[in-house]
């Protein structure tokens, strides 16, 4: 006869928290409210840079250091800071 769509439902508690029933444990959303009070969310994805982990060394005067060969270059953190600067 009628078609009823299936509306779901969502309730915040007592401390403005909302359970989403497909989200992962630790997933990041963003939000947005529209004017007419509607909140869109958009899962946000990670960044999936090739991040090398480095353990640092202690040298022969007791600071901590990358080990020979393992650190970046010159190039290599000149480039990173004007990175930084620039995306301010």
């Amino acid at each position: 006869m009628w078609d009823n769509p299936h509306m779901e439902t969502l309730k915040a508690d007592d401390r403005r928290r909302v359970q989403l029933p497909d989200a992962k444990p630790g997933q990041v959303f963003e939000y947005r409210v529209s004017g007419n009070g509607a909140v869109k969310l958009t899962p946000v994805k990670p960044v999936d840079d090739d991040v090398p982990l480095v353990k640092l060394v202690r040298g022969q005067d007791g600071e901590l250091c990358f080990p020979p060969g393992k650190g970046p270059t010159r190039e290599q953190i000149r480039a990173a800071i004007r990175a930084d600067r620039d995306a301010r």
